[in-house]
């Protein structure tokens, strides 16, 4: 028995056709689609502005992180600078 036969009545013309509903809202779309139409362009939205800032967070974290490095470099040849003076 499939998953659409056990919908159809025995003795009744009455049968429930093979379709899925949104996963947000609960409106009847086709079996390929997990969303509809408009919840779907939503989540969509949601992602693009996701990566967004994660985006600039990366570039941040980048820049912030060849800061440091630059500066434990500065304090190392300091350092060894001091030594040699000593």
């Amino acid at each position: 028995m499939s998953k659409f036969e056990r919908h159809q009545k025995k003795g009744d013309s009455y049968y429930v056709y093979p379709h899925k509903h949104c996963k947000k809202c609960g409106q009847m779309i086709e079996e390929s689609l997990t969303y509809c139409p408009e919840c779907y362009k939503e989540l969509k939205e949601k992602k693009e502005k996701k990566k967004k800032t994660r985006g600039k967070e990366d570039k941040l974290g980048a820049k912030s992180a060849l800061k440091e490095e630059k500066e434990r470099k500065k304090e190392e040849s300091l350092e060894a600078k001091k030594a040699l003076k000593d």
